[in-house]
């Protein structure tokens, strides 16, 4: 029987004292995980034989022994109401994600996508219509952010950085990431603390923990792990219902995770200064805006020290659901407000192109 090689290393995805160890464990000396690092993720450079200042035979090994991120670009849209820049990405193994571009007064936001669609089943989502189901690696979550870098810098819209001094792609960086694409980020937690990792090593991306949403349908078991291992990145919880057996129909997790639980989880976070909590509930007109609503939720983000984000649904192909009118909207943050929680009317952006929240669904070419 033929034997099967190796599969290669995905260097792209290790955090930096990983590559190191990799590097350490082939007789090399850990200076190299640095360049190797350098070239990944500050340079971008994306084939191993322009790594300058490696030797020709490790440059020969690396290509024999190493992958390199691959993210192509099938679709890229530009909302004519914001513009929201939605990019459709084709994994190496042919499979669609997307990430989106938010231009803000400050600077851009991306949305990131952590999984190819998402097994958590929430009807009023599109990506849970799709088929095709599959963890992303950290290299591949990483590597949305390196396009974000790139096309800025191509397009003549790099802002410099955040941080300020920053040079090269890296000035193209956006200012904030959420993990609010395609996927559920918790339900792989290794592959985005690893992504998160790499994101926020002062030696490449150096984004502040502070610019860094994850969100999470209520998986509570492995929230004490992301806050463990990045304390100071926000937490952003979608809600939706404020009843179990409302919560239970429009979000099946709900039923082996019940609402209860999750905030048990999220009062047992050690406090942090820089943490922020949100919760994102989705308006859903005649399922989830009542004034009952609006007020156990005010009380609920009390219990927790959380802000809400209220979203008005955002309609896609098929979909079952419809936002609430504009009065029946208002009538919802005013109560919510009258409970004295803090909460903001979140209008989703890219609604004309399939990028809001709730909309991404794998769009392939034409």
């Amino acid at each position: 029987m033929q034997a099967v090689p190796p599969s290669p290393a995905d260097l792209a995805s290790m955090p930096r004292p990983m590559l190191r160890q990799w590097c350490t464990d082939r007789g090399m000396p850990p200076f190299r995980a640095e360049q190797i690092f350098q070239w990944l993720h500050v340079a971008q450079v994306r084939d191993w034989a322009a790594m300058t200042d490696l030797p020709a035979t490790l440059r020969a090994t690396l290509a024999a022994e190493a992958s390199l991120p691959q993210l192509a670009v099938q679709v890229d849209r530009t909302s004519a109401l914001d513009g929201s820049r939605k990019i459709a990405l084709a994994t190496r193994h042919g499979q669609a994600i997307e990430t989106v571009l938010m231009p803000m007064e400050a600077g851009v936001t991306q949305c990131l996508s952590s999984q190819v669609g998402c097994k958590m089943g929430c009807d009023f989502c599109a990506t849970a219509r799709i088929a095709t189901r599959a963890n992303l690696t950290a290299g591949e979550i990483v590597e949305q952010v390196a396009l974000a870098c790139r096309l800025a810098v191509e397009s003549g819209l790099a802002r410099g950085g955040v941080a300020g001094g920053q040079s090269g792609l890296l000035a193209g960086r956006p200012r904030n990431l959420v993990f609010m694409g395609m996927g559920e980020p918790l339900d792989n937690l290794d592959a985005v603390v690893a992504a998160l990792d790499i994101l926020c090593d002062p030696k490449g991306y150096a984004f502040s923990p502070r610019r860094i949403t994850v969100s999470t349908v209520g998986l509570a078991r492995f929230v004490p792990r992301l806050a463990a291992a990045h304390p100071g990145v926000h937490l952003a919880w979608s809600l939706t219902a404020t009843r179990d057996e409302v919560r239970d129909r429009l979000m099946p997790v709900n039923k082996g995770v019940p609402i209860a639980r999750m905030v048990e989880a999220l009062r047992a976070l050690p406090s942090h200064p820089h943490r922020k909590i949100t919760f994102e509930y989705a308006l859903l007109h005649g399922h989830n805006d009542t004034a009952d609503d609006a007020r156990t939720l005010g009380i609920m983000a009390l219990q927790v020290g959380a802000h809400i984000n209220a979203i008005p649904f955002n309609a896609w192909p098929g979909s079952a659901y419809r936002r609430p009118p504009r009065a029946v909207i208002t009538r919802f943050v005013r109560e919510v407000q009258a409970t004295g929680a803090s909460i903001s009317l979140r209008e989703s952006r890219g609604q004309d192109i399939g990028a809001a929240c709730g909309q991404l669904a794998g769009e392939r070419p034409a």
